[in-house]
This record gives C-alpha cells, sequence and structure tokens, in this order.
C-alpha cells in the first residue's frame, strides 16, 4: 500500500473505542473525533457506537455538508491498511468494551496468570486488575518493568517509585476487575532424576576411593 498517511493495522485501531481516545474509519481513512463528540450535531453517542469501526455506512447515510467532510479531514490519522480484520475482531472489541464498563469484575489468580504476553498483560497493584497491553509502549519506565510482571502482582514494584497523580489517573482507567482469592504459592523446582542419581554416584565413589586409599 502506498499512502502518504502513516498506515494503522487493526492491532492498533482496536485500542481507541473509549471517550478519552476515539478513531473511526471511513472510507479507508482514520480519524481521530475524541475532541468532536461533544461537538457532533448527531450526538457524542452515534460517534462513541462507531469507536474503532469501519464507520463509512453510517457516514454515508447522511447528506454531510463539505464543511462536515472538511472538519473530518482534518482529523485524519492514518489510512487503514488494506488487510482485513481478524476474524473475531467485533470480538474482540467487545470484550474490551465490556472490561471498561465492569471495572471491578472478579478476576481469579488464575485467570490473571493467562494474561502475561505482549499481546495482552494484565497485572495486580494492591488488589486491583489492570490491563496494561496498550500501555507498554507508553511507560516512561520502558516495556520490559511492566512484561516482567505480565500476569502477577507488581505491587511491591509500583510503591518502589512514587508515581504522579498522571500517572494514578491513566491506572484508573487502565483497571479491568478485582482480584480474588488466595494467590497460588509458585512450586520449587525439583532436581531431575537423572541429577541426583548422577550426584549419587559421584559421592559413592568419592567414599569408595577414600576408603581404598586411606
Amino acid at each position: 500500500m502506498s499512502s502518504e498517511y502513516p498506515i494503522i493495522t487493526w492491532k492498533e485501531l482496536i485500542k481507541h473505542f473509549k471517550r478519552s481516545s476515539l478513531w473511526v474509519v471511513v472510507e479507508g481513512m482514520v480519524y481521530d473525533v475524541t475532541t468532536y463528540l461533544d461537538k457532533h450535531p448527531g450526538g457524542e453517542e452515534i460517534l462513541r457506537k462507531c469507536g474503532a469501526k469501519d464507520a463509512t455506512e453510517q457516514f454515508l447515510e447522511y447528506n454531510h455538508s463539505n464543511y462536515a467532510r472538511s472538519i473530518l479531514a482534518s482529523r485524519i490519522v492514518g489510512q487503514l491498511t488494506d488487510e482485513p480484520p481478524p476474524h473475531n475482531y467485533a470480538q474482540l472489541l467487545k470484550q474490551r468494551k465490556q472490561r471498561v464498563k465492569n471495572p471491578y469484575q472478579a478476576v481469579t489468580w488464575e485467570e490473571l496468570a493467562l494474561h502475561n504476553t505482549s499481546d495482552d498483560a494484565w497485572i495486580v497493584i494492591d488488589d486491583d486488575v489492570y490491563d496494561v497491553t496498550d500501555f507498554l509502549a507508553q511507560h516512561p519506565g520502558g516495556m520490559k518493568l511492566l512484561l516482567d510482571k505480565a500476569g502477577d502482582d507488581a505491587s511491591t514494584h509500583f510503591h518502589r517509585i512514587n508515581h504522579s497523580q498522571q500517572a494514578h489517573q491513566i491506572m484508573s482507567e487502565l483497571q479491568v476487575g478485582v482480584i480474588i482469592g488466595i494467590k497460588p504459592k509458585k512450586k520449587q523446582k525439583q532436581a531431575p532424576t537423572n541429577y541426583v542419581l548422577i550426584m549419587f554416584i559421584i559421592v559413592v565413589l568419592f567414599i569408595f576411593i577414600y576408603l581404598f586409599l586411606f
């Protein structure tokens, strides 16, 4: 695809469905309408329903004026990729919206542990669960700090640093639930049987040699 605008992937588009960051797609172009929500003549709810979606059909249903199109043009973010969306894109978007609507859903430690990759990273801080997937690249301390605690309790690491009020505000937007239950203890790794056997044989040999020589 050749374009003077940045290419927006579906993975990037799906992040922008909230009122604090709302992107829509019209005729293959991606627009940031976040600051236009309260100015939209048809009300902000229409735009919010189209967040992170292709709104071409809805846009063309109305005979928008040239002025309306000029407002849209001033908000271009980039051009949507030619690649088709993931087959479960609608489901993934719905799940994200549900997590935002219910930031106090119960999350078990077992469920938390499943969210431990760069494509799906959750952490716990003081019993609150946060989805930091979309924040990884923006984290001032680097992505690795968050990924090291993905799927785990990051409370101790978080409190080692005096985070700003802005950091706490960002956290409130990322909360997806609260942790419940008792954190399972990590199982200690047992030495392989063969290793133990080899060590036993070596000790016996040393004893035998010692007794034979002395």
